[in-house]
């Protein structure tokens, strides 16, 4: 009798460790040194040494940001990565300060960046269980924006749902005002003509009330891209990758914004906290850029297709959340909550979809 009541007791710790899967782990991931999160059917890569990125995300095997194949493995000394002119994309999901901009101080001449390119240092806070948390932290100087970033990191253990609070220190000795700005590259390579996946775009809710007629505003580029598909009817933007070079600002507070892939059959999500009333970066809680060919004009110098040409590998367009530019005293901090998720089939199937951003269970704002 006793013999059975061990074994059942066995039993039941085993069954509860089975449904403990969420882990973290040290791997090489395309070449580099990562922490991989992962539970049931997600995996996250996380690689602090090319800037705290998030390299990747793949649901049920499905991976959804894009990756610089010219760049797996490497990693360039900062000297190689402080300017725009030498900058390298990785790929995946970094954190910047906004607005940028080259016509003075309050904005951020990026990319490059002595700081926020250089190697990140990561700690696993929670390495397995319910949930599990890492901490990606900037290196302390500040460089040009004077601040520190700290991501920290939770996936639940039934959950594809990654959560992100992203926090900025002011680091400085003066006062710094800067907005969180999340940087996504969405992978929009595929098997169409061009290396082109005809049948992914992205959806992001208009603002009625924007302060824009048209409830978007053409930020670089050509106005009239084919990029920018505006839905009034359903009052919805929707952006198809037409390998125009472009970049849009949106004044949306629906808190969500959308991939959808119907070639592959998935749809991701972010979702991400919004303030209305609040001082925004270019008046925007969240960008779309657009890497394609084109003519664009940068630092107030015009550039033609030939200074930009088509670049077959470069086929990704970027979801950028943002936060409030918020002035912090030397030392002070603010935080910008958000997540990713992604579902097997169209948008409809996203649950809670006019919610907007979402805790993590167990967490009050």
């Amino acid at each position: 009798m006793k013999n059975l009541m061990m074994l059942a007791a066995l039993s039941l710790f085993f069954c509860a460790g089975m449904t403990l899967a969420a882990q973290v782990e040290d791997v090489t991931y395309k070449g580099w040194k990562c922490l991989k999160m992962s539970n049931q059917d997600t995996e996250v890569y996380l690689a602090p040494e090319i800037g705290g990125r998030i390299i990747q995300y793949l649901y049920q095997g499905h991976a959804f940001l894009w990756v610089n194949k010219a760049f797996e493995g490497k990693v360039f000394p900062i000297s190689e990565n402080n300017k725009l002119e030498n900058w390298k994309s990785y790929g995946g999901d970094k954190v910047w300060p906004a607005p940028q901009g080259w016509d003075g101080p309050s904005q951020w001449p990026g990319p490059g960046d002595e700081i926020l390119d250089a190697p990140f240092k990561a700690e696993i806070l929670k390495k397995s269980g319910e949930r599990v948390v890492v901490r990606m932290t900037s290196p302390g100087g500040g460089g040009y924006s004077g601040l520190q970033f700290i991501t920290e990191l939770t996936l639940l253990d039934n959950s594809n749902r990654l959560y992100f609070k992203t926090t900025a220190k002011n680091v400085s000795q003066r006062d710094q005002s800067w907005g969180v700005w999340r940087v996504t590259q969405m992978d929009f390579s595929g098997p169409g003509p061009g290396n082109i996946n005809e049948k992914a775009y992205l959806v992001i809710p208009l603002n009625p009330k924007s302060i824009w007629p048209e409830k978007f505003h053409p930020m670089f580029g050509l106005a009239e891209s084919w990029n920018w598909q505006p839905d009034y009817k359903r009052n919805r933007m929707i952006v198809k990758y037409k390998n125009m070079v472009g970049k849009i600002g949106l004044d949306t507070y629906d808190g969500w914004a959308a991939m959808v892939d119907e070639a592959g059959g998935f749809t991701y999500l972010q979702r991400w906290e919004t303030f209305p009333g609040a001082a925004y970066p270019d008046n925007s809680t969240f960008y779309v850029w657009v890497a394609g060919k084109g003519e664009f004009i940068h630092k107030h110098k015009f550039y033609t297709e030939a200074d930009n040409p088509d670049n077959p590998d470069g086929r990704f367009i970027e979801m950028e959340i943002l936060g409030p530019r918020i002035t912090l005293k030397p030392g002070q901090t603010y935080s910008l909550n958000s997540s990713w998720e992604a579902v097997k089939g169209p948008l409809e199937s996203a649950p809670r979809l006019k919610d907007g951003f979402i805790m993590p269970p167990s967490s009050k704002k």
